[in-house]
């Protein structure tokens, strides 16, 4: 596990103090899955931006989809 620095509202800091370290160690595993989550699904979210723009420069250089198609078939 790596250690990292999350700031919170008083109220949010204080319970976190008062909490079990039992609370705290789920706690912990319920953001980290989260933060996980949210970091995967931000990079393939990026990636299929990517992509996007990446067939859009494809199309602006005359690649379209039957360009493509007809290079693929001469590979047959």
């Amino acid at each position: 596990m790596e250690r990292i620095i999350i700031e919170v509202d008083e109220s949010t800091g204080k319970k976190w103090r008062l909490a079990s370290s039992e609370f705290r160690k789920e706690i912990s595993e319920k953001i980290s899955e989260g933060i996980s989550k949210i970091m995967n699904d931000r990079r393939k979210e990026e990636f299929l931006t990517y992509l996007d723009e990446l067939g859009e420069k494809m199309k602006q250089r005359g690649l379209t989809e039957e360009v493509l198609d007809d290079i693929l078939k001469k590979d047959d």
